[in-house]
């Protein structure tokens, strides 16, 4: 009751941090909520063990080059080039397993290729793919580390999953298409008329495409040979491959680069360089605007902060000040400097969580109208056709909110009794003797 009675007697000073404190919230609100959406979207695990993996880059001479052999550049010698790099790889004593991966099927890539798929009853979910050649002993889920959803073990794709034709796909796209995640011997279809049908290999966990994203529905197939387009072959075609566990990937590295990739420059095909999974995601990251984003919001969160915490300080300062003499009556009656510091600190909190709560109605009043923030999305529009995973918090609207709400209330309150601890504490220590006689 005596904190309610002071803030009343003080309500002139408290009127104008109240509106402060009520735009700041909402403000604050509006900046957490997509970097709350972003940083939950990166914490979703990948969906398989990134670590040790690479992408090899090759470069491909044409005509433009002084290196171009034109003898070289038909498609049958491509091929062969391109076929003998792959081998080359493979066949370091270190490397565990390797995919001859289609350009838009790589983690991180900046391509994306999606279908429909099909079950018996025509159900539709639209999913990516990632493709792969079986070429080589190539394997693209054994080389991303993909796992089996019922045994949590590395999928191993039958011998002959090129040859039958076989697809493997991830949890979601499974419990979207047969509500269950034990799919394993099922049928899908590539048209809703049944005349393509393919058995489910396998099931695996959900795998993010893009390591600020959350997973979309996903089926992976295998090809029998590369495409023989000669002009397309380096790029359409990227090398992915994983170290054993245990290889030391400095020691790797070293050696690769010294004894491997001199190797690699076969026909017209040349090394351009590799890099691991972590480094390829962190330049697609700031190539698509990802980073920038994270960075504008906090930035944004920052000055918000910045401007809440000097307007706090700033009118605590000057209360404290204008109540110089009360302090001092207090002090002189024995009121230590902890409870002075309590009761500014009290009359702080429940000046902002006053003003945060009607901050929420506004901010309530516009979600509802304008929605919650979403993270970049690289596929555009064919995440509309695509109804967001419950199983995570930021897709359903009252979790989302509790959370951002939750977060923005924290930071501000804590943001706020900082900037009120810091004059108040000065003017608590301060001698009764010399407060009164200042007054």
């Amino acid at each position: 009751m005596i904190l309610l009675h002071q803030l009343w007697n003080q309500r002139r000073q408290n009127l104008w941090i109240f509106i402060e404190l009520l735009i700041a919230g909402f403000f604050l609100w509006m900046v957490i909520d997509p970097i709350y959406v972003l940083t939950a979207n990166r914490l979703i695990p990948q969906g398989g063990d990134t670590r040790g993996m690479y992408v090899l880059q090759l470069g491909q001479y044409d005509n433009s080059f002084a290196q171009y052999d034109a003898a070289q550049d038909s498609a049958g010698q491509m091929r062969r080039h391109y076929l003998s790099i792959v081998r080359a790889v493979r066949t370091c004593p270190e490397v565990e397993a390797v995919s001859i991966a289609a350009f838009s099927s790589f983690p991180n890539g900046m391509g994306w290729n999606g279908m429909q798929l099909f079950n018996a009853d025509t159900a539709m979910v639209h999913v990516q793919q990632y493709r792969f050649v079986s070429a080589e002993g190539s394997d693209l889920p054994l080389a991303y580390g993909m796992r089996d959803v019922r045994t949590g073990e590395r999928i191993q794709l039958p011998a002959d999953f090129a040859q039958r034709d076989m697809v493997a796909i991830s949890e979601r796209t499974a419990l979207d298409l047969f509500g269950t995640a034990d799919a394993a011997g099922r049928t899908v279809y590539f048209d809703s008329d049944h005349q393509q049908p393919h058995e489910v290999a396998a099931v695996f966990h959900n795998y993010k495409h893009y390591t600020s994203e959350q997973p979309y529905p996903l089926m992976v197939k295998a090809d029998a040979d590369v495409m023989e387009i000669p002009s397309l072959m380096g790029l359409m075609y990227p090398i992915v491959f994983r170290l054993k566990d245990g290889v030391d990937p400095d020691a790797f590295e070293a050696r690769f680069q010294e004894e491997v990739a001199p190797h690699l420059s076969q026909g017209n095909f040349f090394y351009d360089g590799m890099q691991t999974f972590a480094e390829y995601g962190r330049r697609q990251a700031l190539s698509s605007g990802i980073t920038n984003k994270l960075r504008l919001q906090y930035a944004l969160g920052g000055f918000a902060l910045l401007c809440i915490f000097l307007g706090m300080a700033g009118t605590f300062w000057i209360r404290a000040n204008a109540r110089r003499e009360e302090i001092g009556i207090r002090r002189s009656m024995g009121a230590s400097v902890g409870r002075i510091t309590r009761q500014f600190l009290g009359e702080g909190a429940v000046l902002v969580t006053v003003a945060y709560a009607l901050a929420l109605l506004v901010v309530v009043n516009y979600v509802s109208v304008a929605g919650f923030a979403e993270g970049i999305s690289a596929i555009g529009h064919l995440t509309k056709d695509l109804a967001p995973d419950p199983a995570y918090a930021q897709n359903r609207p009252v979790p989302h909110f509790l959370w951002v709400t939750a977060l923005t209330y924290v930071v501000l309150l804590l943001t706020a009794l900082t900037g009120t601890w810091i004059p108040v504490q000065r003017a608590a220590r301060t001698l009764p003797v010399e407060a009164l006689h200042e007054e």
